[in-house]
């Protein structure tokens, strides 16, 4: 089965989510050895992705290709998006070899048609690397990418502090709310009660998006790029995102996926939705102080019995058309790094597409979301330039120099000049 541009997750995620829904099992440690002595040909590889536990794994596994006339460099950056858009997009030649990137940015790169087609190299490697169909990502019938994990966004709890304070876990962000308002009373050890990813830009656009769809809200208006997302639904949206900020650090402005993530690990945040990929840390002696106490569900939904406020994604690698160096030799070394052998060696470390992946307990919120109805990332290829939008304005809002309205006007007006520019808007 493949991933098509028009169908990019759907498939792919119910895929790989069916063996999930199996059992949940115990995961197997360690890290994959250096396989990479059979890779003909030379060149400096460079290969840039975001820091989830995930891509750190792989790249242990891309830098052991350092041998003979290859040598590989992966920069893992919070950044990895706008610095991969940036290499892919560049007139000259891209910066980076290869990209690790999500469903998202894969629309967007596909759609201004910045990805190098992957299908003969996997015709060529498939038997010897055992890539299996459904990790194969296509536009127009090329693949243009290999996906390796599947993501979302869902709920982290102490289960712990819920149990010890007679809490069940929210399942709407109205209880969330109410947990956090006892959390807040009641637990002196708990600083902020809710921790989530409202950082400038992708973070809290993507947290805009995930509640906006949880109140019934369109991007754009029906059968057009023309935005939608500065009405009432709009609106709802920023008010919910703004009551949830006396229970968030000072710093909610700021914080990203790692600050979030690190909020949990130290114990001084009790609750929020944040990604599966991140999931395995918790339980990591070495970073976290609440090993075994975090439990995961489905992202709240914003109505009672409404959908899980939240989106199925992918990551996966990709290579650049304005690739400088050899192509084949790129693809081998992404290749060797999604083997199965990595997968097994780096089973709890996220929520692997390939068939030999041992489903965890941190694949729980993925599952329970997707039961609930969480839906795929939208899809059209304007969709990045709405966000980015967004993700400038939602601040203003939510710092208070600007109404929700306001807010939502000036992204609207923006991004209808960038769609204009790009022709999405005649």
């Amino acid at each position: 089965m493949t991933v098509k541009l028009n169908l990019p997750r759907r498939n792919l995620v119910a895929m790989a989510t069916v063996a999930a829904v199996a059992a949940l099992t115990a995961f197997v440690p360690g890290m994959a050895q250096a396989k990479c002595g059979e890779i003909a040909g030379k060149g400096d590889i460079n290969i840039v992705g975001s820091s989830m536990p995930s891509v750190q794994h792989l790249a242990k596994e891309m830098e052991s290709c350092n041998k003979g006339g290859v040598r590989v460099a992966i920069k893992i950056t919070p950044e990895a998006r706008v610095e991969t858009e940036r290499a892919f997009g560049s007139e000259g030649k891209s910066a980076f070899d290869a990209a690790v990137i999500s469903g998202g940015v894969y629309s967007n790169l596909a759609a201004k048609g910045q990805l190098q087609p992957m299908t003969d190299l996997v015709a060529k490697y498939k038997a010897k690397y055992k890539i299996e169909d459904n990790m194969l990502v296509k536009s127009n019938g090329e693949v243009m990418a290999i996906a390796y994990q599947q993501n979302a966004q869902n709920l982290y709890y102490r289960k712990d502090i819920f149990d010890k304070l007679g809490i069940k876990a929210p399942t709407t962000y109205a209880e969330m709310l109410a947990a956090a308002a006892v959390i807040k009373a009641k637990e002196p050890s708990i600083d902020f009660p809710i921790a989530q990813t409202f950082a400038k830009g992708f973070d809290i656009s993507t947290e805009f998006v995930n509640i906006y769809a949880g109140f019934g809200g369109k991007l754009f208006k029906a059968g057009t790029a023309q935005p939608a997302f500065n009405e009432e639904a709009g609106i709802k949206t920023i008010e919910l995102m703004k009551s949830m900020l006396p229970y968030m650090t000072p710093n909610a402005l700021a914080s990203n996926s790692d600050d979030v993530m690190n909020q949990f690990q130290q114990g001084k945040a009790a609750m929020g939705v944040l990604w599966a990929s991140r999931a395995a840390r918790m339980d990591d002696p070495a970073a976290s102080k609440i090993v075994g106490k975090m439990e995961f569900a489905a992202a709240p939904a914003v109505m009672p019995g409404g959908k899980s406020a939240t989106h199925l994604w992918w990551d996966g690698v990709a290579m650049p058309k304005n690739l400088s160096n050899d192509r084949d030799v790129v693809f081998q070394v992404l290749m060797d790094a999604l083997d199965e052998e990595t997968t097994k060696a780096g089973n709890d470390t996220t929520i692997w597409i390939r068939s030999v992946y041992k489903p965890t307990r941190f694949g729980t919120g993925v599952i329970l979301s997707m039961k609930a109805g969480a839906p795929i990332w939208p899809t059209e290829p304007y969709v990045g330039l709405a966000t980015g939008e967004l993700g400038k304005m939602i601040p203003e809002a939510l710092g208070g120099t600007m109404t929700p309205k306001q807010a939502l006007d000036a992204a609207a007006v923006a991004y209808t000049k960038a769609a204009t520019e790009k022709g999405y808007i005649k």
